[in-house]
């Protein structure tokens, strides 16, 4: 008995550790925690987001303001939010949606920011100061949209990266203001090309269908009936799947996935003749019991 004490005393600490040195167990596996969208922080005045690859230079004398709230089940996310030191008269908001959970998830930024635009045109009192416009950024196609209405003045910059819409929103009241603080936006930089790292795997929605699923392990999901639970998989170049992200769940029902999904295995995906790691979406839904 002391034995089993002494061991599992010794799987906890190295649990810990682990967690702490940015490993994670898998079925007796440590392996490097991989990032989520909602990891990104601010460090040395530069915003970095290592899921996307992103990397923006926050404006003089600026910081991070008051963290946003979880994740929703549609998979948006409030990434972080900026702030000026001195005066509060402005704001930057950091957000991704993700597009395999959207409600009507637009095909590409271009749309996204068409859709936008519309939008804010049919809420009374507000006024379209700049028509979507794209530009490129780091390499990429980023769409800018300018309004404004009731003494506030904004732009919003929209890309796609990684199945994502990443946008950066400004506010202000001053639009010589919004006009400095949106050349700020030209200083981010994403490693890679086409909206990804060129380590991330290949984002392909609706991957994980019964016809690509060869093995899996149901979850028993506790909670109310019905409720959607939003998560990504990464499945590697052998259709294992190695990284879990359930993206807003209770504890209980993050650790029931998580258990699950790390016992399945994926046909792998191929892309130009090989097989490659893939990235997909999945939504489960409690039931209820007997169902």
């Amino acid at each position: 008995m002391r034995r089993l004490l002494l061991l599992g005393v010794a799987i906890c600490l190295a649990g810990s550790l682990a967690w702490h040195a940015g490993m994670v167990p898998i079925f007796g596996t440590m392996r490097p925690a991989m990032p989520n969208p909602e990891d990104g922080k601010v460090a040395n005045g530069v915003y970095t987001n290592d899921y996307f690859g992103l990397s923006y230079p926050l404006p003089e004398g600026w910081a991070e303001g008051l963290a946003g709230p979880e994740p929703s089940q549609l998979g948006y996310y409030a990434l972080s939010t900026l702030i000026p030191g001195a005066q509060h008269d402005a704001t930057v908001l950091i957000a991704a949606q993700d597009m395999f959970f959207a409600e009507k998830p637009p095909s590409n930024a271009v749309e996204a920011a068409s859709d936008f635009r519309r939008a804010m045109s049919e809420i009374e009192g507000m006024t379209i100061d700049r028509e979507p416009l794209p530009m490129r950024i780091a390499g990429r196609t980023v769409e800018r949209v300018d309004f404004s209405g009731v003494g506030l003045y904004r732009a919003m910059f929209v890309t796609e990266a990684r199945c994502h819409l990443v946008s950066f929103n400004l506010t202000t009241r001053d639009p010589e203001r919004l006009a400095n603080l949106a050349l700020s936006v030209n200083s981010l930089s994403f490693a890679g090309r086409k909206g990804a790292p060129s380590s991330a795997p290949a984002c392909v929605k609706n991957y994980a269908v019964p016809e690509n699923v060869l093995w899996k392990v149901e979850p028993a999901i506790p909670g109310p009936a019905f409720t959607p639970i939003p998560v990504r998989i990464i499945a590697g170049a052998d259709g294992k799947v190695k990284h879990v992200h359930v993206i807003r769940a209770t504890v209980d029902q993050r650790r029931s996935i998580e258990h699950a999904l790390a016992q399945w295995q994926l046909r792998p995906y191929a892309a130009q003749g090989r097989a490659v790691e893939v990235e997909t979406g999945l939504v489960f839904k409690t039931k209820r019991p007997g169902m």
